[in-house]
């Protein structure tokens, strides 16, 4: 009776003994029951199965191997996360399939403690147990924490990949280095990495004879990213380090390098450097110069910080006759790559960076960050911005050349003819006269009456009217002379003809005048 009571009220028994306090589990060893010396204990422990089945190692391992396959089948991560922390402290590392899918659970979370989890579990196996990391394990892993902008995290299980030669494909890595650059901290790691998965790539290309390369090999792309992220965060000199990684590994530029490599030159004051680029970008055709805006705008702008103004004017005048011309170039020289000297021109030396000037990556996920501050693109032409114009204006004036700076209106708008700028002459005039330089206004209105160029009837009246106002007589009935001579019907007698002319275009442009000389003032001598 007694054996049959206890077979059936076991469980209450137990608790009945100990008062509640025993924590009650199926996989009691009952030898261990033994040490209270209770004689129905010891009763009990010979009772049913056999002792060895009763093995708390044995249980304990299925059981939490059981709660952990459960977990993950219910996607409770936090759940799978305890559990296999208990078995692994116990036990060690589960089969391959619980890690691997507790790994990718944990990845695809949004959380960034289970990512941080998930980067934990996989340094912890590659450690110990490399074996049971598979390529895609890691490549969803990476792609997540980059995802979340944890880039230290992310760079490190690209390094941990680099070791094993097996980095995610191109389509993945440019997403990876797309998350990466988000942030300075990140750039920074992404240039880093890429430096060295260069050099582990020209490492295993010297070692491997037969050409065949396991490791995938950053493409244009993902330089681009990196270096227009070093424009971002004005890291130009490690942007100069990753052109000049990209001449070693042999990946050829397209016009998006080209116009973020102008961007790192200007920013380095490196007009020479620039310029050998020129020729081959002067070779595109009409329909592509648009994507070359960044370039001649970066151009421009160092030849005004060198205070170049001959080389400023050679530049605009090149750029109208080049879209002026009609000349039919062949495609298939377009479709070839040119050479452009890296630094140094001595051979042994420099680098030598291989460009296509017509290739655009169209579905690229790359875009540009546009800084067109002097040059504008309208109507399929590149013109001058009123910035642009400005700094024309301010330069020629400083040196004392306007007749200089008359030619070269003249011939820009000659070439304009058809452009919706037809009247920038007369703007300029009457952006001088609105500022007060009269004498600098009055000079480039000779300059164009000498050259027979047409000046609107409304530059005569406001330069009038400031003389007028000025109390400057001399100067006044000098250009009366001159207005009677270029014919112009103004009835002086009129109050609504002698006034004030206020053109908007010269407005802003004269504002813009304005702006840059405050600029000038607050900047350090370049």
């Amino acid at each position: 009776m007694v054996r049959r009571f206890i077979r059936e009220n076991h469980r209450g028994f137990l608790r009945l003994i100990f008062g509640g306090r025993f924590a009650f589990s199926h996989n009691v060893n009952f030898q261990e029951l033994n040490r209270y010396n209770n004689p129905i204990l010891q009763e009990f422990s010979t009772i049913g199965a056999k002792p060895e089945k009763f093995s708390c190692k044995g249980s304990s391992q299925s059981i939490l191997l059981g709660n952990l396959g459960r977990s993950l089948k219910e996607h409770q991560v936090v759940e799978a996360w305890e559990t296999y922390k208990d078995f692994k402290r116990l036990y060690g590392f589960p089969d391959q399939f619980l890690v691997v899918n507790l790994i990718t659970q944990l990845s695809y979370s949004s959380d960034s403690k289970c990512l941080r989890r998930a980067y934990d579990l996989v340094l912890s196996v590659s450690k110990e147990k490399s074996v049971l990391l598979s390529p895609d394990v890691m490549t969803k892993l990476v792609l997540s924490l980059a995802r979340a902008q944890i880039p230290v995290l992310a760079a490190n299980v690209l390094r941990l990949m680099l070791e094993k030669r097996s980095l995610p494909s191109v389509d993945v890595l440019r997403m990876v280095f797309l998350h990466l650059v988000k942030t300075e901290t990140g750039t920074y790691l992404a240039s880093n990495i890429l430096d060295e998965t260069c050099d582990c790539f020209l490492k295993l290309n010297v070692k491997n004879k037969s050409g065949q390369n396991e490791l995938t090999k950053p493409d244009v792309m993902i330089f681009n990213l990196v270096l227009d992220a070093c424009v971002r965060f004005g890291t130009s000199l490690k942007g100069q380090q990753i052109m000049e990684l990209m001449t070693r590994v042999g990946v050829i530029a397209d016009a998006h390098t080209v116009m973020i490599i102008a961007r790192i030159h200007e920013m380095n004051g490196m007009r020479d450097e620039l310029k050998k680029f020129k020729d081959h970008v002067d070779m595109v055709s009409a329909t592509l110069i648009r994507h070359y805006q960044q370039f001649y705008d970066c151009l421009l702008s160092l030849h005004f910080k060198f205070n170049d103004l001959d080389g400023a004017s050679a530049l605009l005048l090149d750029l109208y006759r080049s879209l002026e011309s009609t000349i039919q170039r062949d495609p298939r020289e377009q479709q070839k790559s040119c050479t452009v000297s890296i630094g140094s021109e001595n051979i042994k030396m420099g680098s030598r960076l291989q460009f296509l000037p017509k290739k655009l990556q169209r579905d690229s996920v790359y875009k540009t960050d546009s800084k067109n501050e002097l040059l504008l693109y309208k109507n399929g032409k590149l013109v001058l911005s009123n910035k642009g114009m400005a700094k024309l204006i301010i330069g020629f004036k400083k040196s004392g050349r306007i007749n200089k700076l008359s030619k070269l209106l003249i011939t820009i708008q000659n070439m304009l003819i058809l452009s919706e700028n037809s009247s920038s002459c007369s703007d300029v005039i009457d952006a001088c006269i609105y500022l007060g330089w009269l004498e600098t206004a009055h000079d480039i209105l000779e300059d164009l009456e000498s050259e027979k160029y047409c000046i609107r009837e409304g530059s005569y009246v406001s330069l009038l009217n400031a003389y007028h106002n000025k109390k400057m007589l001399r100067e006044t009935e000098g250009l009366l002379r001159q207005i009677k001579r270029a014919g112009l019907a103004i009835n002086l007698s009129d109050e609504k003809s002698f006034r004030s002319f206020e053109d908007r275009r010269a407005l802003d442009l004269a504002n813009s005048i304005i702006q840059n000389m405050r600029e000038e003032d607050k900047e350090v001598p370049f």
